[in-house]
């Protein structure tokens, strides 16, 4: 770094020294004592680090803590010289360099963000930014050196440390400097789980299995297992590309018993379709739609539907191939509603969403609901519909206000609101354009509120999280994900386990040996954590599986599922 005058120096390294003092004894008095976060509290915490640098000597500090340093710090051409690698892992231990002795660059990533010296170039990029740069980076003993000078800069792309214009200073008499910076520590840094208890060993449906490469519930107590084989009809593992995938394919009930079987020769691929239905694709471009007794309802290719969806009470959307128009059609495959709306979704309690295009020329789509003969119920003025539960519908006007309507179309929760969330329980979230988020009931009424922010995203089984803002420097706002349930904020934690229950059961992951297990609404272990895959539960079994090693040493999997012990 560059010097001011003999006397200018020495005055200003006695204040600096004095300051980097101050602010370590404050650090020192702060510590443990840092409040929980509460709404009207601060949403990070600060911590403040003064390093230091004896120029001639190994002794780098952090806090006065002595950090590894086995080559002496120098000056050259009057800036403090200081290894890349010493700096950055007495900043974070996390941090990782990787170097390139060929090119000469350097990579320094921390938390997801990295930076590149490029030393040849005398240069530092930020992604496709290029930092400031003082004096000449240089390999010497091994080591990657940068001026002191250029940390000011480094540390102002990383988004968890504040840095002042004058966080650097020089001490002409102890031919020391020093690099003051104030470390944020997001509020939800240290949520913990509140999951308790050891749960109860597994009851099995299917007994884990090396026979199937996965397994997945299409309900009703059915399931579709499959094996990865190559024309030898070996093991392969999952395959990488879907054109090319070579499985054979399994129904099985409860219990395993195979029910159907269908050769990698001759299908593409095999999954549920909704209202106990499977769809079967064949590699010759036929799709066939059967029963659970394997009997063929219809078939079809891309010369009568461009797509089929899945079936929901008794009807499925169609697409036809040569206008793009959707329709739908019966479990028998025939039109019964016409193909002619731009979009169309599954029926839910008598009723779909469907969006017609009004002007084909600017692509404007409006969404109303049709009922099963395919009359309009709810005429067609939404930029977005979604579907009816329990005889309402999120509905968003050409505004982006969002609100709910009953099947006449009655506005029952004014279409006021960025947002809304699903209602659970009789209660939804809403957001106010203002970023207040509210707790409502059926009828709109507000209930209580619960934070302001500015983006609140829907997580299910009443979990929701917003991003709330802070100032925390002049000019600088920064970020923070909570999450809130109807009575208040959840851990990050916890909120992970939460969003995933599915009757009454959620897979969560021991933090402590990295298995998977199944958490009841109480938090409380139901079935230990002895997995490695787990997925929902769905009609009373989940899908799990188990990294085994097999009598030849060779690695696989097992797979199988669990019952609800409920």
């Amino acid at each position: 770094m560059g010097h001011y005058p003999k006397s200018e120096q020495i005055k200003r390294g006695k204040r600096r020294m004095k300051k980097i003092f101050c602010m370590a004894l404050s650090a020192a008095l702060l510590a443990g004592s840092v409040p929980a976060y509460a709404a009207e509290e601060s949403l990070f915490t600060k911590t403040p680090h003064t390093f230091t640098a004896k120029v001639g000597t190994t002794q780098f500090t952090k806090d006065g803590t002595a950090q590894p340093l086995d080559v002496p710090i120098y000056i050259k051409d009057g800036y403090v010289m200081l290894p890349l690698r010493t700096f950055m892992q007495a900043l974070d231990a996390d941090a990782t360099l990787a170097w390139s002795n060929g090119t000469k660059l350097a990579e320094v990533t921390l938390h997801d963000f990295t930076l590149t010296f490029d030393i040849n170039g005398n240069r530092i990029w930020a992604k496709s930014s290029q930092l400031p740069v003082f004096g000449q980076m240089e390999v010497k003993d091994g080591r990657v050196f940068v001026p002191l000078r250029d940390w000011e800069g480094v540390l102002k792309c990383f988004s968890r440390y504040i840095v002042d214009a004058d966080a650097l200073s020089w001490d002409a008499e102890t031919k020391t400097a020093a690099v003051q910076l104030t470390e944020l520590t997001a509020a939800t840094a240290n949520d913990t789980s509140s999951v308790k208890g050891t749960g109860e060993a597994a009851v099995f449906g299917i007994p884990l299995t090396e026979r199937y490469d996965d397994i997945k519930s299409i309900g009703g107590d059915y399931f579709i297992a499959e094996k990865y084989v190559n024309t030898a009809g070996d093991i392969l593992g999952a395959p990488q590309e879907y054109e090319k995938q070579q499985a054979d394919w399994f129904v099985l009930n409860q219990q395993g018993k195979v029910l159907l079987q269908y050769s990698n020769k001759d299908v593409l691929r095999l999954r549920g379709f909704g209202d106990g239905f499977l769809r079967l694709d064949k590699r010759d471009g036929t799709n066939m739609i059967l029963d659970m007794e394997g009997n063929t309802q219809f078939t079809y290719s891309y010369d009568d539907y461009h797509d089929v969806g899945s079936f929901s009470e008794g009807l499925a959307r169609a697409m036809n191939y040569e206008e793009g128009k959707c329709g739908y059609v019966n479990t028998k495959g025939e039109e019964v509603i016409p193909f002619s709306f731009y979009t169309a979704d599954a029926f839910s309690e008598g009723l779909a969403a469907v969006g017609v295009e009004l002007s084909q020329a600017e692509g404007e789509i409006r969404y109303g609901y049709i009922d099963k003969a395919g009359n309009w119920v709810v005429e067609p003025k939404y930029r977005r519909a979604f579907a009816f539960q329990d005889g309402l519908a999120k509905v968003e006007d050409t505004d982006r206000n969002i609100g709910y309507i009953d099947k006449t179309g009655k506005e029952v929760i004014p279409l006021r609101y960025r947002e809304i969330t699903d209602f659970r329980n009789g209660k939804a979230f809403a957001q106010e354009k203002s970023g207040e988020v509210i707790l409502i009931d059926t009828t709109g009424k507000k209930l209580k509120s619960i934070i302001t922010g500015k983006y609140m995203r829907e997580h299910g089984n009443g979990i929701i999280s917003i991003e709330a803002e802070e100032q925390v420097a002049p000019g600088r706002v920064e970020y923070v994900r909570l999450y809130f349930d109807e009575n208040g904020r959840v851990s990050e934690k916890d909120a992970e386990w939460r969003m995933r229950l599915s009757e009454g059961l959620a897979p969560y992951q021991d933090e402590k040996t990295g298995k998977y297990g199944y958490v009841g609404e109480d938090g409380t272990w139901v079935i230990a954590p002895t997995f490695d895959f787990a997925r929902d539960f769905e009609d009373g079994y989940a899908v799990v599986s188990k990294k085994v090693t097999l009598a030849n040493g060779k690695e696989d999997v097992q797979w199988g599922t669990v019952c609800h012990p409920i």
